[in-house]
């Protein structure tokens, strides 16, 4: 059986977002859990916590999957599992789309700006929409979709969220 202490730090390493709720209260989360709120806070003025206790209020605290999105349109699949019932304790697992769009970009070798634009699409942009984030014309956006289509082995968008997400 491991120790405790070698369990916490298998979980400080990971790079999921993982937060521990005891009676709604947010008793523990771990580097990546931290990372993500510090980004949420400072890109989007999002509190994650506030938003998970929101999510388990409103959901039993059985174990599942869920695909939130936040106010700003940015999807996230939380997974919660029951840990300690009698204590009401559940660990909250928060991956957000395209946290692995650089392992994605190497094993595929996409260019960083055919990584841009295919995070884009798991974003749900549209074409123009991606031209005009990233300031480059719709026809450029489109052979920067042909190119990772070609690189992927797919032929749909919907095949490329798959794959991302």
């Amino acid at each position: 059986m491991l120790r405790s202490s070698v369990l916490r730090t298998i979980v400080e390493r990971l790079t999921v977002a993982v937060f521990v709720f005891e009676r709604s209260r947010l008793v523990y989360g771990n580097v990546a859990a931290s990372k993500l709120a510090a980004r949420l806070r400072s890109s989007y003025r999002i509190e994650i916590d506030v938003l998970l206790r929101a999510h388990l209020a409103a959901a039993p605290a059985t174990s599942g999957v869920t695909l939130l999105t936040a106010t700003h349109g940015e999807p996230f699949y939380v997974h919660v599992i029951p840990v300690a019932r009698r204590r009401n304790t559940v660990a909250v697992t928060v991956r957000w789309l395209g946290t692995e769009i650089e392992a994605f970009r190497v094993r595929h070798g996409l260019s960083r700006r055919e990584s841009q634009v295919a995070e884009l699409v798991l974003h749900g942009y549209r074409n123009a929409d991606i031209a005009t984030t990233l300031g480059i014309s719709p026809a450029t956006t489109k052979k920067h979709l042909t190119r990772i289509f070609d690189k992927v082995g797919i032929d749909s968008r919907s095949q490329l969220i798959a794959r991302l997400a």
